[in-house]
């Protein structure tokens, strides 16, 4: 066979398309253009493959409902309260309207095809991991500053946040931990991203991080795999890591016990030197929240998508927040699509979350539970869907996951 028949067998095979989209998210850290670039190249080949097989288009719920999402998000240019951040913000989540459309013409993913996006994926998270780790060593050596390997710090190399990165390390641990029969470089790959997770202190992820193993072990391995010598063997470990990385979010979480949250609600004026803790800001957004529907009749049709900024600059204005907030979004993800697109919108992502968590339970799949139930967590700290590497993410295994057909309970 020549080299130019063996890259047409390659290209024209259903894989071919799964290996594009865990180099899609693969690239989503190291910048937009080449993670969109992977992403297009994506969908021209799925519609070619549709199109050489002959494929009919099928749109299920889950995925029209998405597609739905994104018409709201449309429609509201209608009513928006600035035209000109809606129609960024249509174009930055085309990728609601386009995914879904495109799933809709190839055919269902298999449980091959999950292990494809999910061992790249996973392998890509891990050596990168490494990368920072090495970058926060040397950061170290230069500097003596232990800061370094904790937090936003210690992916600064890239100018990453640390939240969404957890995000995406914790998919991938799980990923590892549900695999039936695992090999050394598996339990290699779990250590490694079990210290990652710890070292990015996000405080949300890490309380869902734990949860998950709890009910792995609980609900889905039984609790007598403890039995084992190996079982507990690896208990001790992730006890042992625990004890030695955690030192960093015990410190943030005692930080977030000395927030008065009763006065974040009530009081009237702060000042420019209050001690705001992520807690408190989240709080006070929400408060925020609250009298934007009382006081500017936004509960049927919200700002307009992407247009809440201004007003809620306004109002931290009215409140002397620390001017570095006035620019902040409401870092919750229920809040910031009520706010913008109205009840209607925030029905159909609640929709969305528990149709996919409905079928993980039908399924019993680990892997898809832990997904919506990492998003569910997310979506309240953060507006995870406003941004780039969150929209890329939710979307991608959102539409994996709403068309697979999986008939185990783990991966192997």
């Amino acid at each position: 066979m020549s080299v130019k028949s063996k890259i047409h067998t390659v290209i024209n095979h259903k894989d071919f398309l799964y290996y594009l989209l865990a180099l899609t998210l693969s690239t989503a850290f190291i910048g937009f253009a080449l993670s969109s670039i992977v992403l297009g190249i994506f969908c021209f080949f799925a519609l070619r493959y549709a199109y050489l097989n002959k494929i009919g288009f099928k749109l299920n719920t889950a995925l029209f409902l998405f597609a739905l999402l994104y018409f709201l998000c449309c429609v509201s240019c209608f009513w928006t309260v600035n035209q000109a951040l809606t129609l960024k913000g249509i174009g930055r989540l085309s990728i609601f309207l386009v995914l879904p459309l495109v799933f809709g013409f190839i055919p269902k993913p298999t449980v091959r095809s999950l292990q494809i996006v999910m061992n790249y994926f996973t392998l890509s998270n891990v050596l990168l991991g490494i990368f920072f780790l090495i970058v926060a060593i040397i950061n170290y050596i230069k500097h003596g500053n232990p800061t370094v390997f904790t937090y936003h710090d210690f992916v600064e190399i890239l100018d990453l946040n640390a939240i969404y990165v957890s995000v995406y390390y914790t998919l991938s641990y799980f990923f590892l931990l549900s695999k039936q029969r695992k090999k050394s470089i598996d339990y290699l790959g779990l250590f490694l991203l079990l210290v990652f997770i710890l070292l990015l202190s996000s405080k949300t992820i890490i309380a869902t991080f734990l949860l998950g193993n709890i009910i792995y072990f609980i609900f889905y391995k039984g609790i007598r795999t403890l039995k084992t010598i190996k079982s507990i063997g690896i208990l001790l470990i992730v006890i042992l890591v625990l004890t030695f990385a955690s030192r960093e979010v015990v410190k943030r979480i005692s930080v977030e016990t000395k927030a008065n949250l009763e006065e974040v609600l009530h009081r009237e004026k702060f000042n420019r030197v209050y001690p705001w803790t992520g807690t408190s800001i989240r709080l006070l957004q929400l408060r925020n929240l609250k009298e934007q529907i009382e006081e500017d009749n936004i509960f049927w049709k919200g700002f307009g998508l992407f247009a809440s900024r201004d007003n809620l600059r306004k109002r931290h204005l009215a409140f002397n927040t620390y001017y570095g907030y006035h620019g902040y979004n409401y870092h919750n993800m229920y809040a910031q699509i009520f706010s913008e697109l109205g009840i209607f919108a925030l029905l159909l992502l609640l929709a969305l979350l528990g149709l996919g968590v409905k079928k993980s339970f039908q399924t019993k799949s680990f892997l898809m539970l832990m997904f919506y139930f990492l998003m569910i967590m997310i979506f309240i700290s953060e507006s995870f869907l406003w941004v780039h590497r969150g929209i890329l993410f939710f979307t991608l295994f959102y539409c994996i996951f709403c068309r697979i057909d999986l008939i185990k309970k783990t991966i192997n």
